[in-house]
Order: structure tokens, then sequence, then C-alpha cells
């Protein structure tokens, strides 16, 4: 069986002669404006808001951009402006310093899981040597040195030092 594949679906269908309904109610709603102002106000009034209420009908039913309607851009904006929005502040941590005997040392290494322990070690082993010990400093050259950087996390990383 044969079946014929409809074409042109992203265009509305046209109803109200060259016009789309959508079109149509809002020059439709621009002229009822009018005729309402030509009712109620004076000539130049009159003018005025058929202007106003015209420009809008046609803003609505023909301009595009960026091939989005002005209904949905003008939806999108109210909807930015509508919405409430959060701003946070990070406030800096203090920092601490941790004061241990080599027998506290020795005895927090003991009660270290095995992930701390491996991370640990992958550390030692990917910088080659001992975090805090050992590390090249500046030397008389004015050559770059490395330092221990502690994150947020608490997480130390061995980092290389520039100074500018």
């Amino acid at each position: 069986m044969e079946f014929q594949v409809p074409q042109f679906i992203e265009q509305k269908p046209k109803i109200v002669g060259p016009l789309t309904l959508a079109q149509f109610f809002y020059l439709a709603g621009a002229a009822t404006v009018s005729f309402i102002a030509y009712n109620l106000f004076g000539a130049f009034l009159w003018i005025l808001i058929s202007l106003i209420a015209f420009g809008a009908g046609i803003g609505l039913a023909f301009v595009k951009v960026n091939g989005q309607d002005m209904t949905k851009i003008l939806g999108s904006i109210f909807n930015y402006f509508a919405q409430s929005r959060t701003y946070t502040w990070q406030r800096q941590a203090a920092k601490t310093t941790l004061e241990l005997s080599d027998e506290d040392l020795s005895n927090l290494r003991e009660h270290m899981s095995i992930q701390e322990k491996l991370k640990s070690l992958a550390l030692k082993v990917s910088v080659g040597r001992i975090l805090g010990k050992g590390l090249p400093a500046e030397n008389s050259s004015g050559e770059e040195g490395y330092e221990v950087v502690t994150y947020l996390t608490g997480e130390q990383k061995l980092a290389k030092r520039i100074d500018y």
C-alpha cells in the first residue's frame, strides 16, 4: 500500500484568507480596540491608541525573531522577569591547623581506611616524594618550587608554585 506523506507540516494552516487563525485574531483584536477607542475618545487619542494597537497586532501576527513567534518571545521575557533568582554567597572556610605528635600520627595512620591509605600512596607515587618533606624549594636561580595545596574538601595535592 502506498501512503502520501504530508508536507509542510511546520506551517500552520491558513484559515482566514492568507492568515492563520491566530494572526486573524491578533488583527481583529487591534481593530476592536481601535473601534472602542473611536467611540470613547477624541480624534487625537483615538489615532494614538489605534497606532499602538495595530502596531502590537501586526507585531504579534507577523514578526518572528530567529524563527520564533513574537508571542513565544514575549512569554520568555515575562517568565525571565517573573522567576525568582537565587544568589548564593559562599563564605571562606576558616583555616585550622592540627598539632599532632608522632604518637597521635601513628595512631591515626593505624585507623585509616583502605581507601585513604591507597589515595595517600597513589599521591606519593605520582609526585615521587612524601608530601611536605623533600619538596624542591626555590633555588638561587629563581626557579619555581612545589607547594602543598589544601582544598576546601580537605584534599591535599602538590602544585607547582609560580611567583609572578
